[in-house]
């Protein structure tokens, strides 16, 4: 009876931690604010965010100071894009994409409340970028509501509410099996080593599936929040990749645990064997 037991709760343990480590990055990463604003300062830093953020200032700055008819088209552009430029280059800015992502996030996995916004592509309110420079310009006056459109299709006001909200309760309930089932499967068990290192195949299974999760949700996240190409593709796919760049490393770390947790099992198994 011991060993029947401490056999299905192995068998919950290794259920619940394949689905625990996936689960529980997307919670994290994806479906919470704050860890998914932390996951864009590296996005915010690479040279092509940048240099279409630099563009896309410059143009709101131009259209805001009154365009043609304050400079030429060309003395304007030639004198706000190396403002907007050493704006894009500073600390601000990132400080500034990762709110205008994170605002964007909110959107998606928030509910929706009853004066929701019409459905809408992925879009960056840019404005207090441009303000900034604005403000490097003498022009006090503040201004709102200038949209970047990242290409791709219409995305409603919490189109990820559920998902997230189920994703959430998955990664808390496997988690709590998790744990319960290994600590029971081992302190019930006769043989911890056998355990210990089904445990550790279970985990290193977890790591193959979070990572063939990165590979199949990069292509279906592009496929979703993007569309066409240019540079405003480049930065929703920079979006994408970055994030579930760190679904990789999480893979590998999760994964060499798992095999150090199998191998210490299986010596353990081994060495009680010979000491029986």
């Amino acid at each position: 009876m011991r060993t029947f037991l401490s056999a299905v709760l192995t068998l919950v343990a290794m259920a619940a931690i394949v689905l625990a480590v996936p689960s529980l990055w997307v919670k994290e990463r994806l479906v919470d604010s704050e860890g998914f604003a932390s996951s864009m300062r590296p996005v915010a830093e690479q040279q092509k965010v940048r240099d279409y953020m630099t563009e896309q200032i410059t143009r709101g700055v131009i259209d805001r100071a009154g365009g043609a008819g304050s400079f030429t088209g060309g003395v304007t552009s030639a004198f706000v894009t190396p403002l907007a430029r050493a704006y894009t280059d500073s600390d601000q800015f990132e400080e500034d994409f990762v709110q205008v992502v994170a605002d964007q996030h909110d959107y998606l996995f928030d509910e929706p409340g009853a004066d929701a916004a019409d459905d809408q592509g992925l879009q960056l309110d840019i404005a207090p970028m441009v303000n900034r420079v604005l403000n490097k310009l003498g022009i006090s006056a503040q201004t709102d509501g200038i949209m970047v459109e990242l290409s791709g299709s219409n995305l409603e006001a919490g189109r990820y509410h559920k998902t997230g909200r189920d994703i959430t309760r998955l990664a808390l309930a496997s988690t709590a099996a998790a744990i319960i089932g290994a600590l029971g499967g081992l302190l019930i068990a006769r043989r911890r080593g056998v355990v210990l290192l089904f445990l550790g195949l279970a985990t290193v299974a977890a790591a193959v599936v979070s990572y063939a999760v990165s590979v199949v949700g990069a292509d279906r996240a592009k496929d979703e929040l993007t569309g066409g190409a240019g540079s405003d593709r480049e930065v929703s796919e920079a979006i994408v990749d970055t994030v579930l760049k760190n679904l990789h490393e999480v893979a590998f770390i999760v994964g060499g645990a798992g095999l150090g947790v199998a191998l210490l099992g299986a010596a353990i198994a081994v060495a009680m064997r010979r000491r029986g």
